[in-house]
């Protein structure tokens, strides 16, 4: 089923919106701050990453942030804590969703295209024919 653009809407008036506010490292552990904003109101929320981690699930440094505002976005609504980490589970997740849409775009590349037939063509290659 496909929501319309009014749900799409209502939903996102519902849901906060998460904004990057910075971030900071200690230890390995990159820790991205956020701030959710619903209905005018403003609450901070933080989000933890091991750093030696994502290299093995081929996330790379610069996708973390929209990873982690995507885990915060995923927060049912009644969620009271503000702080989060992006565990290896998730880090998984995330490289089989990658692979998967890596071998479905891999998988269009190899559709046979349309071959044309002895005839392809043949409408254009026919001149108008006079009699004479």
């Amino acid at each position: 089923m496909t929501e319309s653009t009014a749900e799409r809407k209502l939903l996102k008036i519902l849901k906060p919106q998460f904004i990057l506010t910075g971030f900071s490292q200690a230890a390995g552990v990159r820790t991205y701050a956020f701030e959710g904003v619903l209905d005018g109101k403003r609450a901070p929320y933080t989000v933890e990453v091991e750093l030696a981690r994502i290299g093995g699930y081929g996330i790379r440094i610069q996708d973390l942030p929209l990873l982690c505002r995507d885990l915060l976005q995923q927060l049912p609504e009644a969620e009271e804590l503000s702080a989060f980490v992006f565990t290896e589970q998730l880090m998984r997740t995330h490289a089989e969703k990658v692979a998967t849409a890596r071998e479905e775009a891999e998988q269009k590349k190899k559709q046979p295209r349309h071959i044309a037939g002895a005839s392809a063509g043949a409408a254009w290659r026919t001149g108008f024919r006079t009699e004479s």
